[in-house]
């Protein structure tokens, strides 16, 4: 288990206003449509002491490994048009994601997603179990975050579903 945090940042545009994207990425019940393992999400209330915004669950499914339901924190900062979501115990895992507006391009904007994983984070595991299944040549978190931003694109720009693995 590596001992120190590996961070994922990638960008993304998209042609819809700025504040329709925050809109609809700032709804836990859409986690679902562009996140390529969850199934399933839902608030539980608020987040745990000193975690913002509110406790969600979720469930999550890995095809041919395993189906599981998490927990985390998800705060959303509409003035900011920033989200930020992680683990709530036990996992050193968190995120962020904004949506800028594109100068000039009222209809455009730029979301960025960045991943933290720390030492208790499932990182490790799964770039172990994707060096197993292929070439190695592809950091599987750095593809899963562009796949995200792929599947916010194709749901906000086209009203198509998410990606798959490897798709």
């Amino acid at each position: 288990m590596s001992e120190t945090t590996q961070e994922y940042e990638k960008r993304q545009p998209i042609y819809r206003p700025p504040d329709e994207v925050f809109d609809w990425l700032s709804k836990v019940e859409n986690l679902p449509h562009y996140l390529p393992p969850v199934k399933e999400s839902w608030s539980e209330g608020p987040a745990a002491a000193g975690k913002p915004g509110e406790r969600i669950k979720m469930k999550v499914e890995i095809p041919g490994r395993y189906d599981t339901e998490g927990e985390g924190y998800f705060h959303a900062d509409e003035e900011a048009r920033r989200l930020e979501w992680g683990a709530e115990f036990s996992r050193d895992y968190s995120g962020w994601l904004t949506v800028e507006e594109v100068s000039g391009s009222p209809e455009e904007c730029l979301v960025t997603a960045h991943l933290s994983f720390g030492p208790r984070s499932v990182q490790g595991e799964v770039q172990e179990e994707a060096q197993q299944d292929s070439d190695g040549d592809q950091d599987p978190l750095e593809d899963g975050v562009g796949r995200t931003l792929e599947s916010i694109r194709r749901q906000i720009e086209e009203g198509r579903g998410k990606t798959s693995a490897g798709g």
